[in-house]
């Protein structure tokens, strides 16, 4: 073997740099400057996106629903809701986009981050701020934006941090206030509506809505009447009835699997119960296929 000539060096492996965690994947955030021509966006539902809007205007398109955006204001739109978004000439604010993987890292676990994720599945659309409300979320979303386009050390952290910040005043913009702030009829019936969204499934009792609420079953019971002409009660295995005849025309689960889907005891009690709000058996909605849509799903356009 041929000695080696020259000096010698010991070889050692390249130092490995370690790469920094993305923490928030797919998550941008920007000032938003519209040109001196309206400006239009196609949301295509992929990721989550926040707008808020200093000053300007805007109008949302889902469907065949157009829906005003004022300023100050915000819209949020959750991953899988398409629409289109036009903002008119010199609007001013910023704009936020959020994977569904970094949402899910960004909200806080516990009763608190469980509201949060609620809230933040249902759009929040023409929602009015005050100037100053609308000043601290852009800086948020700016700040988002900041730390990630910067790179320092801890920056994925730093952004996630503001990010969690952005994500509680959404959702305290969108989820009812006490009553003793706001008490006339149609606040708090649009406060209930909003909670039976969320709370479908757990099957509250009207005494449970009125509490949370902060008022009487019978102030809860009047308004409600008065605003929709039914009853609370009424309301809500409404909308109980009508996600299951969803689920049941255009799902492939079991009835056994709704009716848990639903919060039903068993599945013996969800038949009873369909079969008395609709006049019709759940598996005479399964033979019939998939139904027409409706103009009022939800209630997200009520009152």
């Amino acid at each position: 073997m041929q000695a080696p000539t020259g000096p010698f060096h010991l070889q050692t492996p390249e130092q490995v740099i370690p790469q920094p965690i993305e923490v928030l994947p797919q998550t941008e955030a920007e000032t938003l400057r519209t040109a001196l021509a309206p400006t239009t966006w196609a949301l295509r539902g992929q990721r989550n996106r926040a707008f808020v809007l200093a000053t300007g205007e805007g109008h949302l398109d889902i469907g065949d629903t157009t829906l005003a955006i004022p300023a100050p204001g915000v819209l949020w739109l959750p991953a899988s809701r398409s629409a289109r978004l036009t903002l008119s000439a010199g609007t001013r604010g910023a704009t936020l986009t959020v994977s569904e993987l970094a949402l899910g890292r960004a909200v806080p676990s516990g009763p608190v981050g469980r509201q949060v994720r609620e809230a933040l599945f249902h759009p929040i659309v023409g929602a009015r701020l005050t100037p100053a409300a609308a000043r601290d979320l852009i800086g948020l979303a700016e700040a988002v934006g900041a730390e990630l386009r910067g790179g320092l050390p801890g920056a994925q952290e730093a952004a996630r941090h503001h990010l969690v910040l952005f994500l509680i005043s959404l959702w305290r913009i969108s989820s009812p206030q006490p009553m003793r702030v706001q008490s006339a009829p149609r606040a708090i019936v649009r406060n209930f509506l909003h909670l039976v969204e969320l709370h479908l499934s757990d099957h509250w009792s009207v005494g449970d809505y009125a509490q949370f609420l902060s008022v009487s079953r019978a102030r809860l019971t009047s308004a409600v009447k008065r605003v929709t002409g039914r009853t609370p009660l009424q309301l809500i295995h409404e909308r109980l009835s009508s996600e299951a005849e969803t689920l049941l025309s255009e799902s492939n689960l079991q009835v056994s699997e709704i009716a848990d889907t639903l919060g039903f005891k068993d599945a013996g009690y969800f038949n009873r119960f369909f079969k008395r709000e609709t006049g019709r058996r759940p598996g005479d909605v399964r033979r019939a296929g998939p139904r027409k849509a409706r103009p009022h799903g939800t209630f997200a356009e009520w009152p």
